[in-house]
């Protein structure tokens, strides 16, 4: 990145006074024992950013792997047992792709 500027060295001035002037009411109220007040930058999402902030919270709560169904299937596969219905696997397929593109749908229009 290319950063145009006649003296880039004043910007930098003024940003070391600012942060040297933070550290110093810092400084000054912590000798004081009073609490921090800082005036930083602030972030406000919007519904939506919360909501997606949820699910990925949500998403991220939940196993990876759910060792009950893993556990299941290997002991039939260990017995012999183990069935593969090729018309069930084909009808779970296409539910779930209909479903993600419903949800990509909503998605979409929502943008």
């Amino acid at each position: 990145m290319k950063v145009n500027s006649n003296n880039p060295s004043i910007e930098l001035n003024a940003y070391v006074k600012q942060v040297r002037q933070q550290q110093r009411t810092m400084d000054t109220a912590q000798q004081a024992n009073q609490p921090v007040q800082q005036n930083g930058d602030k972030v406000n999402l919007s519904s939506r950013a919360r909501e997606v902030q949820q699910a990925s919270d949500l998403l991220k709560s939940m196993p990876d792997v759910r060792t009950d169904k893993v556990e299941k299937v290997k002991m039939e596969v260990d017995k012999g047992t183990y069935k593969v219905v090729g018309a069930q696997v084909a009808t779970d397929m296409l539910k779930e792709t209909f479903e993600n593109n419903l949800v990509l749908q909503k998605v979409n229009t929502r943008v």
